[in-house]
């Protein structure tokens, strides 16, 4: 921690050599001193401006400049608090740095703890856990965009359309750019047979999820009309409604490893057939 009242202390009596700004950790500024003092002879006056630029500087403008990174995520909270108390009247109290530190640095282990077990569960097929332990990152940080996209992979694995598409949108809002993930994760094939993947995907996968206790739209719905391959869906209409949301994600798997190369048409339709 940087003291407001050493750093003005040194700008006066040895501000000349720009000892205050080594001492704030600004070494190219400390080196310029210097060089005025040698160049110009003027770097008295510029340490003299710099002494009573800090003296009359709050407290709270210093920490900002100078201390923030101590403070790391409780800053804006630590802020908000003084803020508060000098607008009621009561005294403030000085805050423990020591202890912000500990608790952010107690906050992030945690966190990084909770991905790894959460994608632990998530390989280890145990997506229900693993949708719990997601969550709890994003109460503690409602912007991680690797979580929202873990947690979307997690609900489309089980059929949790809504809020698969929702994570997934949440995940692209918050940085995720990785597209051409999104668009052949095999663990996002289900969100890529539903009827909202078109709009979804026209919107770079920005558009809003739809409401969670709106009746099923999925493509099943349509129960006449071709898919991408030209099957006709109302050849599916036997057998149970699950039986058929997996033969088309299966199908949609199958279009994807022909689109990438991986099977070729021959082996696209001989699969096709089997499945049919």
């Amino acid at each position: 921690m940087k003291s407001k009242y050493v750093t003005a202390l040194l700008a006066f009596f040895l501000g000349w050599l720009g000892v205050h700004r080594f001492y704030l950790g600004q070494r190219l500024l400390g080196v310029l001193y210097i060089i005025l003092l040698f160049a110009f002879g003027i770097s008295f006056i510029v340490a003299l401006i710099d002494f009573l630029g800090f003296l009359f500087m709050s407290k709270e403008r210093f920490d900002f400049l100078y201390n923030r990174r101590y403070f790391e995520d409780d800053y804006q909270e630590f802020l908000e608090k003084r803020q508060k108390k000098y607008k009621s009247g009561a005294p403030v109290k000085k805050r423990s740095m020591k202890k912000s530190l500990v608790t952010a640095k107690s906050k992030r282990e945690g966190v990084v703890q909770m991905k790894q077990k959460g994608k632990e569960l998530f390989n280890n097929y145990e997506y229900h856990e693993a949708v719990e332990y997601f969550k709890k990152i994003l109460a503690i940080d409602s912007r991680d965009a690797a979580t929202h996209f873990n947690l979307a992979c997690s609900y489309a694995i089980l059929e949790n359309k809504e809020l698969a598409f929702r994570h997934l949108g949440l995940a692209v809002e918050n940085g995720f750019d990785d597209f051409e993930r999104i668009k052949n994760h095999p663990k996002l094939a289900y969100l890529r047979v539903q009827v909202e993947w078109d709009d979804f995907y026209r919107n770079r996968f920005r558009a809003s999820p739809p409401p969670l206790d709106s009746p099923r739209t999925d493509i099943l719905s349509r129960k006449k009309g071709r898919d991408e391959e030209g099957l006709e869906l109302k050849d599916l209409e036997s057998g149970t409604e699950m039986v058929k949301e997996k033969i088309l994600v299966k199908l949609k798997k199958l279009k994807d490893l022909r689109d990438r190369g991986e099977i070729s048409d021959t082996e696209f339709s001989e699969e096709k057939g089997k499945l049919l």
